[in-house]
């Protein structure tokens, strides 16, 4: 499987929102600092954030590509700094590097809501602004929830032959830049396989997308 382009797919009904995940909502809309915080009391608070996950909920269509490879890491002349090579690709990261450091394989993925989020999100935007701020800290709810079940899947597959994962990384976090985004558009052809791009700013269209590498321990 090493090298091959894969399709992801799951039903929306798997991602049915749980107390934990309007929790998350608040958090992402900067309500709530963390999921062991209480929900708000405010019943029209409760009420616009009820109607925008429902409104995202009915909209999303997930689907994702990854690619499995295997991995290298050397040290470089920096103490701090691991070259990391996947493939063909490399990339020279602190951060990275620590995450992967004791992995042998390296899943790369591109994860959507699809289009559907971000023309709601955009039309609510205009007619109702405080609803479409919910929205938008729903989608980001839901793509990360479609994230999580989506290592859970490739646990499932690694945890077969006595393997395990260590927890998703994406471009833009720690030393890891952006630029990063065009490997992974690149290996994954994700405009062709998921109808996603990527803008000069390297921000990519649909806004609800995840791209994220995924260490394999073996054994």
């Amino acid at each position: 499987m090493d090298g091959i382009i894969f399709q992801h797919r799951i039903n929306s009904l798997e991602l049915s929102p749980t107390d934990d995940d309007v929790k998350e909502v608040y958090r992402y809309a900067g309500i709530l600092q963390n999921k062991y915080c209480d929900l708000p009391k405010d019943e029209a608070l409760q009420k616009i954030t009820d109607t925008a996950i429902k409104q995202i909920f009915n909209v999303i269509n997930c689907r994702s590509v990854y690619i499995r490879l295997p991995l290298k890491i050397f040290q470089t002349e920096n103490p701090l700094l691991k070259k990391i090579q996947f493939g063909e690709e490399e990339i020279i990261s602190h951060a990275l590097g620590i995450n992967l450091e004791q992995c042998n394989f390296v899943y790369l993925f591109a994860a959507t809501l699809g289009p559907e989020v971000d023309k709601q999100i955009q039309k609510f935007s205009k007619i109702n602004p405080a609803l479409s701020v919910m929205m938008q800290a729903s989608g980001a709810m839901f793509i990360e929830k479609y994230c999580d079940a989506l290592q859970d899947f490739l646990l499932q597959q690694e945890s077969k032959i006595g393997n395990t994962l260590v927890p998703r990384f994406s471009p833009g976090y720690g030393d890891v830049s952006l630029q990063v985004q065009k490997t992974f558009f690149s290996l994954l052809k994700c405009q062709k396989n998921l109808a996603l791009t990527l803008n000069d700013s390297l921000i990519m269209s649909p806004e609800k997308s995840v791209t994220a590498f995924v260490g394999v321990k073996v054994g």
